[in-house]
């Protein structure tokens, strides 16, 4: 079946789901990060689909569900969020997110405070150094876990 909708639509057929299926259980930060550093995300349904996408059933991705509930609710940050960039800061359909994610996922796990785009060979500090700080910094960071 082809789903012509677009990602506002697919994330209220995700929610419309959850009514009727297993309800609200969105994927642990290490998994979603796993995810999004091989450049795919997961629908409620299991769907394979691109970070920034939704599947056939026309359900959104994760990335999309939890940056619509984030975006409803700006207050108390989940950690999964805390490990996806705001769409705003990083758009999930460039082509090179997952290089991107990737850099970002193995920084953190180095404990290092940030890496080098991989496009552009600039540095950019990861979400965990930006949470540990403490603060925003309101200069746009891409990794903000404050928005």
């Amino acid at each position: 079946m082809a789903v012509d909708l677009d990602a506002a639509g697919a994330v209220r057929n995700a929610h419309a789901w959850f009514e009727t299926n297993s309800g609200w259980a969105p994927p642990d930060p290490d998994t979603l990060a796993e995810w999004l550093a091989d450049g795919v995300c997961r629908c409620p349904d299991e769907c394979l689909v691109l970070p920034g996408g939704w599947c056939e059933h026309g359900l959104a991705s994760w990335l999309l569900i939890l940056g619509a509930a984030s975006d409803n609710d700006r207050v108390g940050r989940s950690d999964l969020r805390r490990v996806v960039p705001d769409p705003t800061r990083l758009d999930p359909g460039r082509d090179d997110y997952s290089l991107i994610m990737s850099a970002h996922q193995q920084a953190i796990g180095r404990g290092d405070a940030g890496y080098l785009d991989p496009t552009t060979g600039l540095f950019v500090m990861t979400a965990r150094y930006l949470w540990e700080r403490g603060y925003c910094c309101e200069q746009g960071c891409r990794h903000c876990p404050f928005l």
